[in-house]
């Protein structure tokens, strides 16, 4: 049972919720942030907001997921703004100034904003937003925020954009502790557990400088399969990338020119190559090099040595063709891997998502209205609110605050139920909930619901409040999985019935 986008039934619900609500209010100014918000809760694509620190990569990933270069790089006055990367019929950029005034600019043919955003400084701009016909955009809407090295600097533009988003694509080039008070931060500032496992992925970007080693992945893959686990209650998952590479491979740079400059190198002495490629400076300084110091240097600019590697070791496989390369550069990068898991854990679970944000947004809403038929009204809409989130989809919000209570020692659960509560918190459909591969029928999706229940019953005979708030959580979603559709057996029924 998988959503197949963000205006589904619960976000469907709470739309209706809101029209209503408004209807019934006197004062203008809320009537107007309700209609924002159902504006916003009818928007046809979800917000994916890349964030993380400083010299994180995060345009890097940004255009890699464009499959353009449009997203500044580099230390420039755009890349530390806000920028929105919107679905539209027409390529332009609109400049949203602090003192309320926009401006539409033509998007620039080539250089994306750092040839179009010109004699302009940051502090007079309070974000941007691209429009672009672009097909990458066309199920989510992405946002790329500037990061921060301080947790006492923290970005209000970007913590907001964060906040607003549907699902976060956290970068982390070195993960640490700082990475680890970074997320806590930013969901502090955001709700709290709106902000969890079930709509925050990591990306452990820049893997070829973890290691001296020419092949970075081996160690990639353990720190980020480390970090996975000790972030599990606010990460659904980290996946490492090479984020230039990426970029290239998605991107319309990489040429027939620049895969002859890498045959090139292929064909000459490789032990000298393999040399000369141990550092940057060695690679530039190679006198001799079968292509001079300006192609080195665009190869060191779309590849990076890491890449120049893979684009020989691809050459050897026989991909000497400029598609089987960026094919193989895209293979190699992990970039797909980052867009299975957008698929599979935004783009499948947008309308929970958005049904969560939105119902987020309308928490204090008119908390301090002085008109009484405003505060009947609203109070009515708070009714309305608890009623809604009772809705099983929006339970998964309930279970990832369980996992921050795992985590924090709040509570305590053997391996096996742990691991249950993470599916049942994650999971983009009810197979994957229960901890079944996508593709399981409904036999088996009712028998491993039929077989949680009575497991999370008896864990609610434990004397922990905490832990008794939680399984019981988790006990409601299995029953309302086992009822959402006609069992293929009566077994069930039949047990039930005996008992």
């Amino acid at each position: 049972m998988t959503e197949s986008g963000p205006v589904g039934p619960v976000t469907s619900r709470l739309i209706a919720v809101c029209t209503r609500t408004r209807d019934q209010l006197r004062t203008p100014e809320l009537r107007d942030r309700l209609d924002g918000l159902v504006a916003r809760l009818g928007e046809p694509s979800i917000r994916v907001a890349v964030g993380g620190r400083m010299n994180a990569g995060k345009s890097t990933l940004v255009n890699a997921l464009l499959q353009e270069r449009l997203a500044a790089t580099g230390a420039t006055e755009t890349t530390r703004l806000v920028t929105w990367f919107r679905h539209s019929h027409q390529a332009r950029l609109r400049v949203h100034g602090r003192d309320g005034t926009d401006r539409v600019l033509p998007l620039a043919p080539s250089g994306g904003l750092g040839a179009t955003v010109t004699g302009v400084t940051a502090g007079e701009i309070a974000h941007l937003t691209v429009e672009t016909p672009n097909d990458a955009l066309s199920r989510h809407t992405i946002v790329d925020t500037p990061g921060t090295d301080s947790l006492s600097r923290l970005d209000p533009d970007s913590l907001g954009a964060l906040g607003d988003a549907d699902a976060v694509v956290y970068l982390m080039p070195h993960p640490g502790e700082r990475d680890v008070e970074a997320i806590d931060a930013v969901r502090g500032w955001t709700g709290g557990l709106r902000l969890g496992a079930a709509n925050m992925i990591g990306v452990l970007s820049r893997i070829d400088t973890l290691s001296g080693e020419d092949d970075p992945w081996p160690t990639a893959h353990r720190v980020a399969q480390r970090y996975a686990r000790e972030l599990r209650a606010v990460l659904s998952d980290v996946v490492p990338v090479a984020g230039l590479l990426a970029e290239t491979a998605r991107g319309p740079d990489f040429g027939e020119a620049d895969a002859r400059l890498l045959r090139a190198l292929a064909d000459g002495d490789r032990g000298r190559t393999t040399r000369a490629l141990r550092t940057v400076q060695r690679f530039r300084g190679w006198d001799d090099a079968p292509v001079d110091v300006g192609d080195r240097e665009r190869l060191l600019e779309l590849l990076g040595l890491h890449g120049i590697r893979v684009g020989l070791e691809l050459l050897d496989e026989g991909r000497r063709a400029t598609p089987a390369l960026l094919e193989g550069f895209a293979r190699r990068s992990g970039i797909e891997t980052v867009l299975e898991r957008i698929d599979t854990v935004f783009v499948a679970g947008a309308d929970r998502l958005r049904a969560s944000a939105g119902i987020a947004a309308l928490e204090h809403l008119g908390w301090d209205a002085t008109d009484e038929v405003d505060r009947r009204s609203l109070l009515s809409l708070q009714s309305e609110l608890d009623r809604l989130r009772l809705e099983p989809a929006l339970r998964q919000v309930d279970l990832a605050a369980a996992l921050v209570d795992l985590e924090a020692g709040r509570m305590r659960l053997a391996d096996e139920h742990v691991a249950r509560l993470r599916d049942l918190a994650t999971g983009s459909d009810d197979a994957r909930r229960l901890g079944l591969d996508p593709g399981a029928d409904r036999e088996a999706v009712v028998a491993a619901a039929t077989a949680q229940i009575p497991a999370w019953r008896a864990l609610e005979a434990r004397p922990s409040r905490v832990l008794q708030r939680h399984v019981r959580t988790a006990r409601e979603m299995c029953e309302h999985i086992l009822f959402a559709g006609p069992s293929p057996a009566p077994t069930w029924q039949a047990r039930s019935e005996s008992r």
